[in-house]
């Protein structure tokens, strides 16, 4: 029953949880709190439940949630985020009528119709209208019934896609959590919440930590709504802004930022993936500024930086399938009861079932939308690689950002097939599935395996984290669904939100341009990806060979992606303070130090959903402490 409470409470966030979500990102300008790994709104929802429950506690300790069933509140609040954050059911919703309403004998989209599967997209022009213009309502029967079908069909999809995910992190969560000892960075924060005594919150040196992001933030959102009020900007300048030298311009863009929560972050991650996200961030620079130099810019994508990081991806896959094949011999044996695994054979059977049947699921519905067997086979396995290669450097390293904007399947598939290759129905069906490939920031498998790590750390049962998990997702995900549609129709997509259809011309806009000016196989594409393997293969066998060696190839990887540009600089901060840190103060002294970096990470999460709330409560613009 302790367990079923957590699990209850986690479910009745939720909506409320979505609703607000889907308004900070779309009807308000930010913050954008699920492009980042550690969401804002979660550790603010965890914080003030946690310190309810510790009033509790001194009046009626028996009655007082335990560590465990925070952190499962927690998890679902960090899952339900993800679904329906900006890289995944909102950009859902933008594509279901896009298409339809924007239509014109001038672009000529309704020559492509014929190769998208009417059953997942809405069709019906004047519910369109009315979900573009708003003054309207979701609950109307003709608002309603057009979205019904697509949005049954979306939703069985992912409650597939989430049931394999979590399949495949049951399957690891063993020999990461248990053998290898991955770290899972981004728990330090909400662990430390849960877990620290009162006298941990009231140390001078977290209070300090703290006080600056509050009086930050607060001055910052002050300013906001009274300009007279001073402001001391997190983002002050550009580098390169207005620069006129053609490798300066090639860089184009290179702000200086002092997020207070990233600098946090960055302190708790291992020192290789610091020094090697800034330093490959400015080796990617440095790479635009010599294409510019030998003019091989004409080619804009020059120098394949998504196609170099999915090659490092197909690496680390490759890295991490050698090094596991003998887990993946225990595992195969526990499934028939024996060797030192048989006492797992349940658990692993479940794992694999999930997997099978989530996978089965995903495999009939992609055919079913009129996807052929390679296309769908090369599709699934590239989704497969870049997922699992996320989920891995969350549980390993932790890196505050992660997007790979640009690494999707579709993408690289039409670059390197080149789409003269792909039949106007593969071209269609792929044009579909780029909404959850657009980025992958809030990856939902990343959070199933943080929760998974959660249960272990706080000894909770794994399957009420199990189920927890994936009805927080499905729950999420169509509760997020609902609150973008009902404020589309109350607000207006299009008149309303502060960015409610832009996704939508960049994917049919992308599909059209497949279909009217198809292009041969990008050789230059394909070959990218083969150096980002060799390369990151290099770095990975020199980690082996050498202790202490600096350069990490995930770091190489998420230094390609748009989100670093961000985050760069801090991470520079915390690599500077951490390594001097440990080096004239030793271990003892970092653990000194922890409590304020914990303080930098809260204090920003906490005064920076404080604003939303109060501009989502009060209907008007405040400051957003994350714009990404």
């Amino acid at each position: 029953m302790r367990w079923f409470r957590a699990l209850l409470l986690g479910l009745l966030l939720t909506p409320a949880n979505a609703w607000w979500v889907v308004h900070m990102e779309r009807v308000r300008a930010g913050p954008y709190v699920t492009s980042i790994s550690l969401f804002a709104n979660a550790v603010f929802l965890l914080t003030l439940l946690s310190a309810g429950n510790r009033v509790v506690r001194r009046w009626r300790p028996a009655a007082a949630l335990q560590p465990g069933e925070l952190l499962l509140v927690y998890s679902m609040v960090c899952l339900a985020s993800g679904v329906a954050g900006m890289d995944f059911m909102q950009v859902l919703v933008m594509i279901l009528g896009h298409a339809k309403q924007f239509a014109t004998p001038e672009n000529g989209w309704e020559s492509f119709f014929v190769f998208l599967p009417r059953w997942l997209l809405v069709w019906d022009p004047e519910a369109l209208a009315r979900y573009h213009s708003g003054h309207s309502s979701l609950w109307l029967r003709e608002n309603w019934h057009p979205y019904l079908v697509p949005s049954v069909a979306w939703m069985t999809f992912v409650a597939a896609l989430l049931l394999t995910m979590q399949g495949v992190n049951s399957l690891l969560a063993r020999p990461w959590i248990e053998r290898e000892r991955l770290t899972y960075p981004t728990l330090e924060m909400p662990l430390a919440v849960v877990r620290e005594s009162d006298r941990f919150f009231r140390q001078p040196v977290f209070l300090a930590g703290l006080a600056i992001p509050l009086l930050w933030g607060g001055l910052n959102g002050l300013h906001f709504l009274y300009p007279g009020v001073p402001e001391i900007p997190v983002r002050p300048f550009d580098l390169v802004e207005g620069a006129t030298a053609r490798p300066l311009k090639a860089m184009v863009w290179m702000p200086v930022t002092f997020f207070p929560f990233a600098i946090g972050l960055g302190y708790f991650l291992p020192t290789d993936l610091l020094f090697s996200a800034w330093f490959f961030y400015l080796f990617w620079k440095a790479e635009a500024a010599v294409c510019a130099l030998l003019a091989w810019d004409v080619n804009p994508l020059m120098p394949y930086p998504s196609q170099q990081a999915l090659g490092a991806c197909l690496a680390l896959v490759g890295y991490l399938t050698w090094t596991s094949r003998g887990y993946l011999r225990e595992l195969l044996a526990g499934l028939r009861r024996q060797g030192p695994s048989a006492a797992l054979c349940g658990e692993f059977r479940w794992a694999v079932g999930a997997t099978l049947l989530g996978a089965a699921y995903l495999v009939g519905f992609t055919r079913l939308a009129g996807l052929s067997w390679p296309i769908l086979i090369l599709f699934w396995g590239l989704y497969a690689t870049v997922v699992l290669v996320v989920t891995r450097m969350r549980a390993e390293l932790g890196p505050p950002v992660h997007d790979f904007h640009r690494m999707g399947p579709e993408l690289m598939l039409s670059q390197s097939l080149g789409s003269q290759n792909l039949s106007p129905r593969d071209c269609g069906v792929l044009s579909l599935f780029w909404w959850f490939n657009r980025a992958y920031r809030g990856l939902p498998m990343a959070h199933q395996a943080e929760g998974l790590k959660a249960a272990v750390e706080t000894g909770v049962p794994l399957g009420w984290y199990q189920a927890g998990l994936w009805l927080a997702g499905v729950i999420g995900a169509a509760t997020a669904l609902v609150a973008y549609l009902a404020l589309a129709f109350e607000k207006g997509a299009a008149a309303g939100f502060h960015s409610g259809f832009g996704y939508g011309w960049a994917n049919f806009g992308q599909l059209f341009a497949w279909l009217s000016r198809p292009t041969p196989p990008d050789h230059a594409a394909t070959a990218a990806i083969g150096v980002g393997f060799a390369f990151s293969s290099l770095l990975l066998l020199l980690r082996l060979r050498f202790l202490g060696w600096p350069f990490h190839p995930i770091g190489f990887a998420i230094a390609s992606s748009w989100s670093i540009n961000l985050v760069w600089l801090p991470l520079l901060l915390a690599w500077a303070l951490k390594t001097g840190t440990i080096r004239w103060s030793g271990l003892s002294g970092y653990t000194r130090l922890r409590p304020f970096f914990l303080g930098l990470i809260l204090g920003d999460c906490l005064m920076g959903s404080f604003w939303a709330l109060v501009g989502a409560l009060l209907g008007i613009p405040t400051y957003s402490f994350w714009g990404a």
